[in-house]
């Protein structure tokens, strides 16, 4: 199946719109949106495994198993290309749409585990793994919205787990289940393991050490988690890296302001979708919004692998673990996504989209446009920091959504996210150069080496996340948007990302709800950007909230 789409297909493709969740509103609208039938819910004081992968980190929360890098390397060779051995390293690797189909015929027939299958919204995913012959299983929650695609045909198993439990006894009981898997009739030891979902990517990552499946090294996936890590390595590999602090409780802030200095963004160390990012100019600033952060992210629980906002009439639960933090030196500059795919130690594929000033102080995204129009010589300094950071931490496979930006100074990293970008990034690659990122992660999962072929040239693409500045309750957005997505052409998609009558969050409260999703396509970035915001503006979206 051809990877270029047009605009109707992409129309046709869109995110399911989510509404709010019974258990509460969700973080960034669509993003990280919660579904209706979600039944595990964990809050972040208690044992869920993805709340330990925020208060403890991975390294803490999960044994690490034996590294492929130091199994014997015939059985290591054996392993990578177990799905369809064989076939010649170089012969995998042929370039261009020759080689890209050869590499579908190797994926085809392969069972994939998916581990978490986040919000309702990234069902493409799974559609697009159909298409490709892949049998997919998911492993999630009793009454997971993705138990539906098993009746749907989109999925073939579905596979109940008790998530709610520390991370230790969720690897070994996902362990079991695809050891018991490869034992069931119609059904073979799975080809390889996957997720979609940040806070699932350490758990996958010892999943495939621990089965003897693909992947990239527990080890890689916990420096990337762990932001301080991350900048050890880094300055370790002589790097550029912010000026940054470890901050442990209230008792290093002091230490913290005093090394970092202001302004300084406060992050979680192992955190996610933007959850508890904040920009200080002060270090009383930094004193109330670490307690204010704390707060934050005691009222969060996680569903289907989406963060979402705890129901305010539930009983309060104190009894967990607080995350650890980071105060680093703020960056000037525009922001930008480098998504890169590796295979074989190298980077196959990286492009630079540029991303809109962020609404600060909660960094909430604006617009995105690709290909950037960033002069070129700035492209090529953050694609190199990209790989770079990749390469430094222990990566030599997969697909990445790397967030740089490029400083008065020169390009500098913010983090790295072992896996495909969330939100509109897959349909921005797959409209502006044909390359399916949801097809390259596959190809990885099951230890057939990425080589992406770019089958579209000239295309850009703008997309815009529309928020309104005041909270209140969605009224006719849904109508207005159709209208939009049915007379312009240009326009792959106008979608909402909350239901009529949901409550929404307005930026001047807290960090906003997503509310519109608008993407549109034009053979020329400057003018696809300026369009795509002329259409959010014309939406005049404050008229649909009451």
């Amino acid at each position: 199946m051809s990877t270029m789409i047009d605009a109707d297909a992409a129309r046709r493709e869109g995110f399911v719109p989510l509404g709010a969740s019974r258990k509460g509103s969700s973080f960034r609208g669509g993003r990280a949106a919660a579904n209706d039938t979600a039944a595990e819910i964990g809050s972040l004081g208690k044992g869920h495994f993805m709340t330990e992968q925020i208060t403890k980190g991975p390294a803490a929360s999960l044994p690490r198993r034996k590294s492929l890098d130091e199994r014997d390397a015939a059985k290591h060779d054996a392993l990578y290309y177990s799905l369809r051995d064989r076939i010649p390293r170089d012969l995998a690797m042929t370039p261009g749409a020759g080689g890209q189909a050869l590499r579908r015929v190797m994926l085809h027939g392969a069972t994939v585990v998916f581990v978490t299958p986040g919000y309702e919204g990234k069902r493409f995913v799974f559609e697009r793994a159909k298409d490709l012959g892949v049998r997919s299983v998911v492993i999630d929650a009793p009454g997971s919205w993705a138990e539906r695609m098993v009746s749907e045909r989109v999925i073939a198993k579905f596979i109940p787990l008790d998530l709610n439990r520390d991370s230790t006894s969720v690897l070994n009981d996902c362990a079991a289940a695809i050891r018991a898997l490869g034992r069931e009739e119609g059904f073979s030891m799975p080809a390889g393991v996957c997720t979609f979902c940040e806070l699932s990517v350490p758990l996958v990552a010892r999943l495939a050490e621990t089965l003897g499946l693909p992947g990239p090294s527990s080890a890689a996936v916990d420096t990337a988690r762990d932001k301080h890590s991350t900048r050890a390595a880094m300055k370790a590999a002589g790097l550029p890296s912010p000026s940054c602090y470890k901050v442990d409780g209230d008792d290093d802030l002091k230490k913290a302001a005093s090394v970092v200095g202001f302004p300084a963004v406060l992050k979680p160390l192992n955190g996610a979708a933007s959850l508890g990012v904040k920009k200080v100019d002060s270090e009383a600033e930094l004193q109330r919004c670490y307690a204010d952060v704390l707060a934050e992210m005691r009222a969060t629980v996680v569903s289907s692998g989406a963060l979402v906002k705890k129901d305010p009439t539930a009983p309060a639960d104190d009894s967990g673990e607080d995350p650890s933090f980071l105060l680093e030196e703020y960056l000037d500059g525009p922001e930008v996504d480098v998504d890169v795919v590796m295979g074989l130690g190298e980077a196959r594929y990286a492009k630079v989209v540029d991303n809109g000033p962020t609404a600060e102080p909660y960094f909430a995204e604006t617009w995105g446009v690709c290909p950037s129009l960033l002069p070129a010589e700035g492209q090529a300094s953050l694609q190199k920091l990209a790989i770079d950071s990749l390469k430094c931490c222990g990566f030599d496979c997969g697909v990445f959504h790397v967030e740089c930006k490029l400083t008065s100074r020169g390009p500098r990293l913010i983090e790295i996210n072992a896996r495909m970008g969330g939100g509109q990034v897959r349909k921005t690659h797959l409209l502006a150069s044909g390359v399916d990122l949801v097809e390259e992660t596959l190809f990885t999962a099951v230890g057939i080496p990425c080589n992406p072929h770019v089958s579209i040239e000239n295309t850009a693409v703008a997309y815009t996340y529309v928020t309104n500045q005041k909270s209140g309750v969605v009224d006719g957005l849904a109508t207005a948007a159709k209208r939009v997505a049915e007379t312009d052409k240009s326009v792959a998609y106008c979608k909402p990302l909350v239901k009529d009558g949901a409550a929404i969050v307005g930026s001047d409260d807290a960090l906003p709800d997503w509310l519109l999703d608008v993407m549109v396509t034009d053979g020329d970035a400057k003018r696809a950007l300026d369009h795509v915001l002329s259409v959010a503006k014309a939406l005049d979206v404050p008229r649909f909230v009451r």
